[in-house]
């Protein structure tokens, strides 16, 4: 099925967390505000009320409100239906959402050891229940675990077929599991070393069978007869230079099984009849972004499309901003449609000092949208257990946040023209090359924190891990910094967008794809300038030896019709947001002012922005911040109508000026209609702190 935003706008709306009596006053909530996708969890764990047995092998369950009435999902579903809204069914097998065992039932968890993710020392993992450290995670490709999954879906395709949307019904929509990743144990020693993953023949063996066909050729340390022969590193070593490929591969086959876990689930409800709907996965937040939850092989595995959820602190931090995105630049670099499957609305604890503010959620909501998110599902819709602030209460009370809601999706849906085709606009690519980031990945233990980087073991060629996607993080800063935008170029997956570019970004690595490396050659001998910063690339991903760009060595010099501009060291993997070298940021300004021209739209502020606040000694201090914190971008539709975002990140109201470079004659601001007149490609805009104005740019012909 086609993805369309308009049906894909959404909240999350939890039935079982519900009294009844409030299920159609907050469904008509969320209708008010134009969304027609209510998300829900159907959870395993909480419909269950007796154990499995002959007639019931999922367990018996109670889908009808028999045992209690915030259970009966059948009416549940009745009621959107009536309601005329459509439905995402989030039935998992595993849930998360703060619930015991994030919804798996406690034979599950609590069972048989040999079905678990087992770690790097064959212990058992922590599963979801940490605080009270009990149960552990089925290991997701265990055929026991399979065949309990296999069990749930049935009972729960039983329960949705007659309300498919093909069958008349409201479900358009069905989740393959919840934030796949080993519940976040996704490290290269935390998981799967399960006898059925690395046992003799396993899928470990599978896996690398079906990358290399024989033992002879892999290019590992060692002499194997057999693939069956190769065992799985179980440790991070100082160096990985004899043995590259050996570690990199065991984080490919993490990705590998978590993509055969999303195609077996998608089948099993293909096999009972679902097949006409839009199938999901979202992905929680990892940093480096892709690995092992690489988002186009998750979005392969659905047949449908992946989503990314996304959380941030109340005001939205500069470095949450670019956190965020940078995300949605790889999204738009390597899917098919980009959305957030989770989009933080309201906040977990219930009883806070404030409240989270309505321009907070409507500033976060437009800088996904400036960077292209084509839909949003806020999570949560209404008020919980660990949950509040939510634009309704659990009794169904409108909140003034349930505004940004409406606005957010009158904005995009009535205000925007052509909002489905509408393409952001960049100017300069920063370089998404996968290896460099595996690298970071094998000494990270924990790549699901995206508020941190790894760097430190294991080294390549001298180099840290870490070093090269800290490097990646900081460009897309420095670029903006300057007042332009920056697009990725995802190399594996689509690398003709670099044809679009005339200046490309390479985070300096000692490691490089060798296809990579052809096709950078290919690219910078036709005229394009690339710009490495950081260590010069050596060898590829299987360890062998490499003439980056078929030159001599690192340095400046000319490649064909293009050039290499090499930095020999990391331009900004060493500074934080808001701190970055201002000598970086000239280098950067200068070298894209001499090689790419004119930015689609420049932005800087008018003067020096500074502002008073209470001290860390509890005095009146000023504050000046000489790097430039806002952010412009346009995006353009099929039609050739373009749009502007300005956004400013500064604590204070500030005014920015804009230079354009193919110039409108008006802006007209979708907010209030006021129509600002623009000077030669240049005008000046007052823009609130933390705020984000949407413009539509007009010439006098139009």
């Amino acid at each position: 099925m086609k993805p369309e935003s308009k049906w894909i706008f959404g909240a999350e709306i939890q039935y079982f967390r519900l009294d009844p009596v409030y299920w159609p006053g907050v469904l008509q909530s969320l209708k008010s505000t134009g969304l027609r996708c209510v998300t829900t969890y159907v959870p395993w764990g909480s419909h269950l009320v007796g154990p499995p047995d002959a007639e019931h092998p999922a367990g018996v369950l109670d889908f009808d409100g028999r045992t209690d009435p915030r259970l009966n999902v059948r009416a549940f579903i009745g009621l959107v239906e009536e309601m005329g809204l459509r439905m995402n069914i989030r039935c998992g097998p595993f849930c998360c959402n703060e619930m015991v065992h994030g919804a798996l039932p406690p034979w599950l968890v609590l069972g048989d050891p040999s079905i678990m993710v087992w770690d790097s020392q064959n212990r058992t993992t922590q599963g979801y229940w940490i605080a009270k450290k009990e149960g552990s995670q089925p290991s997701y490709l265990h055929p026991e675990y399979l065949e309990w999954c296999r069990k749930w879906i049935a009972e729960v395709d039983r329960l949705i077929l007659p309300h498919l949307e093909s069958n008349g019904g409201c479900v358009s929509m069905v989740n393959l599991d919840n934030e796949i990743s080993y519940i976040v144990q996704d490290g290269m020693l935390s998981s799967d070393y399960n006898p059925v993953n690395v046992g003799r023949g396993g899928y470990y063996h599978q896996f690398l069978r079906e990358k290399y066909g024989s033992a002879q050729a892999l290019p590992y340390q060692g002499n194997f007869q057999e693939i069956e022969d190769v065992e799985p590193p179980r440790h991070v070593p100082q160096s990985m230079d004899d043995n590259i490929a050996w570690y990199l591969d065991w984080m490919e086959f993490k990705q590998w099984c978590m993509c055969r876990y999303i195609e077996q689930l998608r089948r099993m409800h293909q096999e009972n009849g679902v097949g006409d709907v839009l199938f999901t996965t979202n992905i929680n937040p990892h940093l480096p972004e892709g690995v092992p939850t690489r988002m186009p092989t998750f979005e392969r595995a659905t047949g449908g499309i992946t989503g990314y959820d996304f959380y941030r602190g109340t005001f939205m931090s500069y470095s949450g901003y670019q956190s965020m995105a940078r995300v949605l630049k790889l999204m738009n670099a390597s899917l098919s449609y980009t959305w957030s499957s989770e989009f933080m609305s309201g906040t977990w604890n219930k009883v806070l000092p404030s409240r989270v503010s309505d321009d907070h959620m409507s500033f976060m909501a437009r800088c996904a949208l400036a960077h292209g998110c084509k839909a949003i599902s806020w999570f949560m819709f209404h008020d919980r257990e660990c949950w509040g602030d939510a634009p309704v209460s659990s009794h169904g009370h409108r909140r003034t946040n349930l505004y940004v809601l409406r606005d957010t999706y009158d904005l995009c849906m009535h205000r925007i023209r052509g909002w489905d085709s509408l393409r952001v606009m960049t100017d300069v690519a920063v370089l998404y090359d996968l290896v460099q980031h595996r690298h970071t990945s094998v000494g990270d233990s924990s790549p699901c924190d995206d508020s941190r980087v790894h760097e430190g073991a294991p080294m390549i060629r001298g180099v840290r891990a870490g070093t090269a996607t800290k490097e990646y993080v900081a460009l897309f800063r420095l670029v903006e910094h300057v007042g332009c935008q920056a697009g990725v170029v995802d190399l594996l997956e689509r690398p003709e967008a670099l044809d679009g570019y005339r200046v490309a970004f390479l985070p300096g690595s000692p490691i490089i794809e060798r296809e990579v490396n052809d096709r950078l050659l290919r690219w910078t001998a036709s005229g394009g300038t690339l710009v490495v910063s950081g260590a010069w690339p050596q060898v590829d991903e299987a360890g062998r030896a490499l003439c980056f760009l078929g030159v001599s060595g690192p340095g400046a010099q000319p490649v064909g019709n293009g050039r290499v501009i090499h930095h020999a060291q990391p331009l900004g993997s060493h500074t934080e947001p808001e701190k970055d070298d201002l000598s970086a940021i000239e280098f950067v300004s200068d070298l894209i002012a001499r090689h790419h021209g004119k930015p689609h739209v420049k932005i800087s502020p008018e003067s020096p922005v500074h502002w008073v606040d209470w001290g860390e000694n509890g005095g009146l201090e000023r504050y000046d911040q000489p790097r430039s914190l806002g952010s412009a971008i346009i995006q353009q539709n099929e039609t050739g109508e373009r749009l502007l975002f300005v956004l400013n990140h500064y604590p204070e109201a500030a005014r920015f000026l804009l230079e354009f470079r193919e110039k409108p004659d008006w802006l007209v601001c979708l907010d209030t209609g006021n129509r600002i007149a623009v000077s030669d490609g240049t005008v000046a805009l007052d823009i609130d702190r933390k705020s984000c104005c949407v413009y539509r740019l007009l010439k006098n012909t139009r």
